[in-house]
C-alpha cells in the first residue's frame, strides 16, 4: 500500500473503468501536492489495468495524517441542498445559478449579434459572462431525468461526515483498493464496514446509471447466474470515485431529447496538464447535431492538447509520435429521452481522435493546429438535418475514428458536389478546403502519396477540375463564359473502378475543356485571359501514376484538389464573400 505505484484494473472493459481511474488519480494528486517538488502525477494505460504514479514513494506516516479535502462538491437546487450541519464548510454548486448564468451569457451574445459585432468582439465583450466550463456537468448531475444528483450528493456527504468521524479511513481505503491490480475489493469493503460499525454509513450504494452506463437495471452482473430487473450494488468508495472522475474527464452535451456523454481515454498524461487542457475543451465544446458533435469532441481536444503543448513548449509530451501518444481517444455514452421522466442508455461507443501526423517541434504543432481548425470551419457549416449533409458527416466522422483515407476520399468528393451546389445557390459561408493544407495531410497521413502531389501532370489535371467546377461558382452567372461541370468529380469516381475506363474518362475531359477554352477564346476575340490548356504530357503523366499507385488513388486525389482552393487564384468575388464571413 506504500508506494509509488498504484492500479486501476478495467473490470467492466468500458468507460466506467476511466472514471473510475480518473477520480482515483485525482484524488492522490490533491493529497500528494505537499509531498511533491517538481515530480508529477502521472496517469498512463497500462493494458488490463490503469496506472497511476504519484511522483514519489507514499510513506506511512503520511496516511497518518487526517485529511479532510471535500473532493465533491454538493449540487444543490431548491429540492436538494447541502445538510445544515454541513452548510458552513461544504462547496456546492447551483444549479438554478448555473443555468441563469448560461441564459444571461446566450441573452448577451443574442444582442451583440443584433448589434452585427464582428465574431472577435462578441467574444471579447462576453467573456466575462461566460458560465464555468464545468458547467454542463453541473446541469447534468441536476438534471432529474437522469436520476443522479441524489446519490452524488449522498456520495459527498457520506465522504465529509465518515471523514470526521474516522480520520484517514478513507484515504487509505483508497490507497489499499489501488494497491495492485488483482486487489479484493469485496475483503476492502468489508474491512471498511467493520471499521465503522453500525454508525450509520452504508458501505454499499446502488449504482447509478450515469457513472455505470454498461449496467442496465442489473442485467450486467458480475456474475452470471441469473437475469433479473432489479439494481446493482457496489462499494461507496469506488462508486464516490467515479464520481470525482466525472468531474474531471465528462463532458456532457444535449441535443433534441439525446443527450452523449465524452470521457477522455488516456494514454500517458499528467494530471495538472490534463486539467489545463480539459478546461480549454469544455469551455470551447458547445451543443450540435447528434454526427458533428462527435467530430466537433475530436477536432476541439486535438486542438486544445495541441496548443497546450505549444504554450508549455513541450512538443516532447508525444514521444515523436502522434496525439495517440498521450490520448488513446473518448468513450461516448449515448442517452436517449424514452420516457418523460427518464433518460436511457442506448449505447457506449469509443471514438478515436485525428492522429494524422507525428510532432516534433512547435512548429509541427502549429501546422496541425492550423489543419484542425480549417477542418472545424468546414465540418460546421454543413447542415446536418439534410439528407446529403447527414451522409458526408457520417463519412468524416469514420475517416477521423478510424485513421485512414477510404472514408475522406468519398467525403471529399461528396462535399465537392455539396460545396458548388451551396455556392451556386449563395451559401457562401460553405468554403472549399485549401490545397495547402490537404496537401500537408495527405502527406502526413500516406507519405507515399507525396509523388503523385508533386507531380506537374497531376496539378494540371487538378487545376483545371477547378476552373471547371469550384472556380467559376464564384463569377457571377452574367459573367460566366464557361459552363459549370455539375458532377464532375462523381463521374470520374465512377469510372475509376478500371484503368482504362477512368483514362478514357479523363481523356474525354481533357478534349472537352480544351475545346470550350479555345472556343470561349476565340468568341470574346482574346477579351479574357485563355484558361491554360491540359496538354497530352499532362495526361501521360496522369496515366502513368495510374500505373504506379492504382486507378483509385489517383483519381481521388485529382477529385480531392480540383474541388480544393488554390492559395494562388481567389476571385473578387470569393475574395468579397470570404471577407464578409469574417465579419460575421
Amino acid at each position: 500500500m506504500y508506494q509509488q505505484q498504484y492500479y486501476v484494473p478495467k473490470t467492466t472493459g468500458t468507460l466506467t473503468d476511466t472514471l473510475l481511474a480518473f477520480g482515483a488519480a485525482t484524488l492522490f494528486h490533491q493529497y500528494m501536492q505537499p509531498h511533491l517538488q517538481e515530480e508529477e502525477v502521472i496517469l498512463k494505460d497500462g493494458g488490463s489495468y490503469f496506472l497511476i504514479d504519484v511522483g514519489v514513494p507514499v510513506r506511512e506516516e503520511w496516511l497518518a495524517d487526517s485529511w479532510k479535502q471535500q473532493m465533491l462538491r454538493f449540487v444543490v437546487n431548491a429540492k436538494n441542498k447541502v445538510p445544515d450541519d454541513l452548510a458552513p464548510v461544504a462547496r456546492s454548486r447551483s444549479v438554478d445559478e448555473t443555468w441563469e448564468k448560461f441564459n444571461q451569457y446566450q441573452a448577451l451574445r443574442k444582442q451583440l449579434r443584433d448589434e452585427k459585432l464582428a465574431s472577435n468582439e462578441i467574444e471579447q465583450t462576453s467573456e466575462d459572462s461566460k458560465p464555468k466550463p464545468d458547467w454542463t456537468v453541473v446541469t447534468y448531475l441536476g438534471d432529474y431525468r437522469m436520476q443522479a444528483q441524489a446519490l452524488h450528493n449522498k456520495l459527498s456527504e457520506q465522504w465529509m461526515r465518515t471523514n470526521a468521524q474516522f480520520p484517514g479511513l478513507n484515504l487509505r481505503t483508497v490507497f489499499e483498493l489501488f494497491s495492485s491490480p488483482m486487489a479484493d475489493w469485496d475483503a476492502i469493503a468489508e474491512g471498511w464496514k467493520k471499521t465503522v460499525g453500525k454508525g450509520g454509513f452504508n458501505h454499499m450504494v446502488t449504482a447509478s446509471q450515469l457513472f455505470n452506463p454498461h449496467m442496465g437495471k442489473g442485467q450486467n452482473r458480475a456474475k452470471a447466474n441469473k437475469l433479473t430487473m432489479g439494481n446493482e450494488n457496489v462499494f461507496w468508495l469506488l462508486e464516490f470515485l467515479k464520481a470525482v472522475g466525472l468531474w474531471e474527464a465528462a463532458v456532457p452535451t444535449i441535443n433534441a431529447g439525446v443527450r452523449k456523454t465524452y470521457i477522455l481515454a488516456p494514454r500517458e498524461i499528467e494530471i495538472t496538464r490534463h486539467q489545463q487542457i480539459f478546461r480549454r475543451f469544455r469551455d470551447r465544446l458547445w451543443n450540435e447535431g447528434v454526427v458533428k458533435q462527435d467530430i466537433m469532441a475530436a477536432l476541439l481536444y486535438a486542438e486544445a492538447l495541441l496548443e497546450q503543448s505549444i504554450e508549455d513548449d513541450e512538443p516532447d509530451i508525444f514521444g515523436d509520435g502522434g496525439i495517440a501518444n498521450v490520448v488513446n481517444g473518448m468513450g461516448v455514452a449515448t442517452y436517449q429521452l424514452l420516457s418523460a421522466n427518464s433518460y436511457t442508455m442506448m449505447n457506449l461507443a469509443f471514438l478515436g481522435l485525428p492522429d494524422w501526423m507525428p510532432i516534433g517541434t512547435s512548429e509541427d504543432a502549429h501546422q496541425y493546429v492550423a489543419i484542425l481548425r480549417e477542418h472545424r470551419e468546414r465540418i460546421r457549416n454543413i447542415d446536418e438535418d439534410r439528407s446529403e449533409g447527414y451522409a458526408l458527416l457520417q463519412l468524416y466522422r469514420d475517416f477521423l475514428s478510424g485513421n485512414y483515407l477510404a472514408p475522406f476520399y468519398e467525403f471529399l468528393a461528396g462535399y465537392g458536389s455539396y460545396l458548388v451546389s451551396a455556392l451556386d445557390r449563395s451559401r457562401f459561408y460553405v468554403r472549399p478546403f485549401s490545397e495547402t493544407y490537404l496537401r500537408r495531410l495527405f502527406k502526413m497521413t500516406d507519405p507515399e502519396l507525396t509523388p503523385i502531389l508533386k507531380d506537374k501532370g497531376f496539378r494540371n489535371v487538378a487545376d483545371a477540375i477547378r476552373k471547371s467546377t469550384l472556380s467559376l461558382v464564384y463569377v457571377d452567372r452574367r459573367k460566366r463564359r464557361y459552363d459549370i461541370r455539375y458532377g464532375l468529380g462523381q463521374d470520374l469516381r465512377r469510372k475509376a473502378q478500371y484503368k482504362e475506363d477512368f483514362v478514357q474518362e479523363l481523356t474525354d475531359f481533357m478534349h472537352s475543356f480544351n475545346d470550350e477554352t479555345l472556343r470561349v477564346y476565340e468568341r470574346t476575340k482574346g477579351e479574357i485571359q485563355q484558361r491554360k490548356l491540359i496538354t497530352t504530357q499532362d495526361i501521360e503523366r496522369v496515366v502513368k501514376l495510374v500505373d504506379e499507385h492504382g486507378s483509385k488513388t489517383v483519381c481521388n486525389l485529382l477529385v480531392a484538389f480540383g474541388y480544393a482552393r488554390d492559395s494562388r487564384e481567389q476571385t473578387g468575388e470569393e475574395s468579397k464573400q470570404t471577407d464578409e464571413m469574417e465579419e460575421t
